[in-house]
């Protein structure tokens, strides 16, 4: 199972909207992510915002070339700990497997 790929998704509830600061988290907080965690197996990086009534402010979709390479990652507490530079809302994070893309 090791091979398939893995997504890591980063939700900020719509309680951040009042205090996410998202021209930080574009151009500080994902260029660090995809940085550092870039040669480590990170393959991709997809931010959204919700649209109306979506139950959620932010969405960041981070893909990765397998279990492994998500499990092993180093570095995750400097960007852990860099969120409060742009917001004081804990994300919720949910990993899955890649069953099907196309």
């Amino acid at each position: 199972m090791s091979s398939q790929q893995v997504v890591l998704q980063v939700i900020y509830p719509p309680s951040a909207a009042s205090s996410f600061n998202m021209d930080y988290y574009l151009n500080s907080h994902i260029p660090m992510v995809k940085k550092r965690w870039g040669p480590q197996g990170l393959q991709s990086c997809i931010v959204t915002t919700g649209a109306k009534d979506a139950g959620y402010y932010v969405q960041t979709t981070l893909v990765w070339e397998n279990m492994t390479s998500l499990e092993n990652v180093k570095d995750a507490d400097v960007v852990r700990e860099d969120v409060k530079n742009f917001t004081d809302i804990p994300p919720y994070r949910w990993v899955g497997i890649v069953a099907y893309q196309g």
